[in-house]
């Protein structure tokens, strides 16, 4: 028997009188991601709670499962073999959201970026502006310091709390609180994030202003996403970081003439050439052809290294 049936069959024989979510077999990933792109996961499970969290790392030690934590798919490109081991959608673990006081707000790991926007309008909560356009979830957010021309997560965010994954990095079985200097973050990824640990909860920086005032700057970003960015089609947003020094990985797209290009029915959007869409039924493979024609041309035709924003696994 092969590891992913074993992970398997441990699941089947396991889950059922311990876990309160979802547990899923064989499961296409191109079902939980926005590029409708990726193979089976041998295990997925959605957990609700943070007891079904616990019995997911005990799981996690008994069946020496590999894991990946899945939020909700928008920045991430899933091989067409799949993942032979365990993805934990975070989706439903938590997915509060409570204003602490005049001028912060706790929202949990597994809320949307869109819930949380929709609630900031009604509310009058200002400083959520920056996340206009951004798809996926407050966790994943945090994880790579999300962020578009208006600021990033690192502006605007005052405390992470994160919660063991694995036995290894369980420190008296408590979640972990990160506030001030300990929140070091880069351009889209933060340093601080633990090995074994998953975001639960962050408490954000508002600025109470008139719910319609709020309502305008949002409804505003997010028109001039609709007119700038391929939403017609699906992909994971932006695929290379800017490369720096005031230079845009759109323009170097351009630049190599790769705008409108595609491999299989993947293709450099005419609309924003450094989004990668799926113009239906692309595979990881077409994709990743694309990536790799980009970056190897960026380098050896104008000495411009691309790096990947999206996060590419499976086997």
């Amino acid at each position: 028997m092969n590891h992913r049936a074993e992970i398997q069959e441990w699941f089947r024989a396991n889950f059922k009188a311990n876990f309160s979510g979802e547990v899923l077999f064989d499961e296409p990933l191109l079902r939980h991601t926005y590029y409708r792109i990726g193979g089976p996961a041998a295990v997925l499970a959605t957990p609700k709670s943070l007891r079904d969290v616990a019995w997911l790392r005990a799981a996690i030690t008994a069946t020496s499962s590999p894991v990946f934590v899945l939020g909700a798919g928008s920045n991430v490109l899933v091989s067409d073999a799949g993942f032979s081991g365990l993805v934990i959608r975070s989706t439903k673990m938590n997915t509060e959201l409570t204003e602490r006081n005049s001028r912060s707000v706790r929202a949990g790991a597994g809320l949307s970026i869109s819930a949380l926007l929709r609630r900031a309008m009604h509310e009058g909560w200002s400083g959520f502006e920056f996340l206009c356009g951004i798809p996926g979830t407050v966790g994943g957010a945090i994880a790579m310091n999300a962020g578009t021309q208006l600021g990033e997560v690192k502006d605007h965010v005052l405390r992470v709390e994160t919660v063991p994954l694995l036995e290894a990095s369980k420190p008296g079985g408590t979640p972990i609180a990160f506030e001030g200097a300990d929140l070091r973050f880069e351009y889209r990824r933060n340093l601080f994030l633990p090995a074994g640990q998953m975001i639960w909860a962050a408490e954000w920086r508002i600025t109470p202003k008139a719910p319609g005032e709020v309502k305008l700057a949002v409804e505003s970003a997010l028109a001039r996403r609709k007119t700038t960015q391929p939403l017609e089609f699906p992909s994971c947003g932006s695929v290379f970081k800017n490369p720096g020094a005031g230079t845009s990985a759109w323009q170097v797209i351009n630049q190599l003439g790769l705008r409108g290009h595609r491999v299989g029915n993947a293709q450099f959007s005419v609309k924003h050439s450094n989004f990668i869409v799926n113009l239906g039924g692309a595979t990881a493979a077409d994709v990743k052809a694309l990536i790799s024609l980009a970056q190897s041309r960026a380098k050896a035709e104008l000495g411009i290294a691309l790096e990947c924003e999206v996060h590419c696994i499976g086997d």
